[in-house]
């Protein structure tokens, strides 16, 4: 479905997520796996062996509820679940309660996913959701705090996704635009750590770039990338503290939400402009 974001010369398949030609979703799930590789390292580095059992209970309680479906829908089960259960564990503090940990992501993985049928299927990235379970169920969860080498960590494999197809650099580039928009006409005064101040790069990257979740067409992307950074400027410029994880959360899962609508009306104005010039 959503994954017809890749270049024209992949084959649309009949299963989700609706790709062949050499491209399953395990070997999808692979590259951004690969991706992962340089933050997972130094986030370990940073908090030593005790960011590991959040990663590990994460990484349980995705496949626990992927092997429940699968055996459900009597499907064979896929890989995608290592990337959502990465993509969180990064993001939250790795001091969060390990049953606060499993109720959110249960949440984000069976609603914002599963109930949909699964990866391919879902409009909602299931990390965001889980993420936006955290600040709304437990408000006095404290953000998670990288350090400036987190950023371009995230950087090579998000070469890599980019120049694989998988995520689209339009997406980042309108995001990225947009807010540099906002951040200038709010004149703050250290607009790079304002901006820098959580991990926008990779939450850009791994949740607003995600292919199913993001728009499909090309000027959808556009729009749909200016909405995001549109939203992380609007709501982060009150406590001047635009990078903070919340604030992209919610930023993001709000665009996501659009990015059908963004989508629907692009290819209706395509086709009513076509219809227009072929009479």
């Amino acid at each position: 479905m959503r994954l017809l974001a890749f270049p024209v010369r992949y084959v649309v398949g009949t299963t989700a997520p609706h790709v062949s030609g050499g491209w399953s979703l395990n070997r999808i799930t692979m590259l951004f796996l690969v991706a992962l590789v340089l933050p997972l390292g130094l986030v370990v580095v940073e908090n030593g062996f005790g960011f590991l059992p959040l990663l590990g209970f994460a990484l349980f309680v995705t496949l626990a509820w992927n092997i429940v479906f699968a055996r459900v829908r009597r499907q064979p089960i896929v890989m995608d679940w290592a990337v959502s259960a990465i993509s969180f564990a990064l993001i939250v503090p790795p001091d969060l309660p390990l049953w606060q940990l499993g109720l959110s992501l249960s949440f984000g993985i069976v609603i914002g996913e599963q109930i949909f049928g699964g990866r391919g299927r879902n409009f909602l990235n299931p990390a965001i959701v889980a993420l936006a379970f955290v600040a709304f169920s437990f408000p006095g969860t404290a953000g998670v705090h990288h350090s400036d080498l987190f950023a371009l960590a995230v950087l090579p494999g998000a070469v890599l996704l980019v120049a694989t197809g998988l995520i689209s650099w339009r997406v980042l580039a309108g995001a990225l635009l947009a807010l540099a928009c906002v951040v200038g006409f709010a004149r703050l005064e250290d607009p790079f750590t304002s901006v820098m101040a959580g991990p926008l790069v990779f939450m850009l990257v791994f949740f607003a770039c995600d292919p199913v979740c993001a728009a499909s067409t090309n000027p959808g992307r556009w729009i749909y990338g200016a909405l995001v950074g549109l939203l992380i400027g609007l709501f982060g410029l009150p406590g001047e503290v635009v990078g903070a994880p919340t604030v992209l959360v919610f930023s993001i899962l709000l665009a996501s939400v659009f990015a059908p609508l963004i989508d629907y009306f692009v290819v209706s104005l395509n086709a009513y402009g076509r219809r227009r010039r072929d009479g």
